[in-house]
């Protein structure tokens, strides 16, 4: 089985991902994946780490004395695609449970793939980036509008789909009703139901 997971900043699901990961001996690729991309590319972990889930818009491109605009957006489109590679081949590794990325779109018509977002109250999530990041409220709330904004773009951008949206998905699991665990339970109890 791939499980890909979708997620709001603040909502756990990078320690939902590595928990069911753990539970079900499968291989978990969060930034491993933006490593194995630089490895494999010839592009540097700095530039992926620049591109990795921003909005379009706020790329750090070359300067445009150096390059000119055209050439950084193809950069763009060359870091991407090496990613959504490196992606795909992390994939046909076997059991594997992947972070963000795009990966529930780059792995569509696996007959091996679950397609899960995590989401919570926007209050929640400030309340875990603020014990997580020690921010004051305001920090707190401002970062997560911030990240999933970029999280919707970069998604936008790349799949011509809308992050969250619950048709892109198999399993949307609430986890400030549930839990770390609750969400693991759920995940494991969506697979079983569909007989994987």
């Amino acid at each position: 089985m791939i499980i890909t997971i979708g997620r709001q900043h603040g909502s756990g699901g990078h320690d939902i991902a590595r928990a069911l990961a753990e539970e079900l001996g499968y291989a978990c690729y969060d930034k491993e994946i933006v490593d194995h991309a630089a490895e494999n590319s010839g592009f540097s972990k700095e530039i992926f780490a620049s591109y990795d889930e921003r909005r379009v818009n706020s790329y750090v491109l070359p300067s445009p004395h150096f390059f000119g605009v055209h050439e950084g957006l193809r950069l763009n489109m060359q870091v991407m695609a090496a990613q959504f590679e490196a992606i795909r081949k992390l994939a046909d590794r076997g059991n594997g449970i992947f972070v963000g990325r795009c990966a529930d779109y780059v792995l569509r018509g696996r007959e091996d793939l679950l397609r899960v977002f995590i989401l919570a109250d926007e209050d929640f999530r400030i309340q875990t980036m603020m014990g997580r990041r020690d921010l004051s409220r305001e920090q707190a709330k401002k970062l997560v509008r911030e990240v999933d904004k970029d999280r919707s773009s970069y998604y936008k951008y790349y799949t011509d789909q809308t992050w969250g949206d619950a048709e892109n998905y198999d399993l949307c699991v609430n986890s400030a009703k549930v839990g770390v665990q609750g969400a693991v339970k759920a995940i494991k109890a969506y697979l079983e139901a569909c007989g994987k």
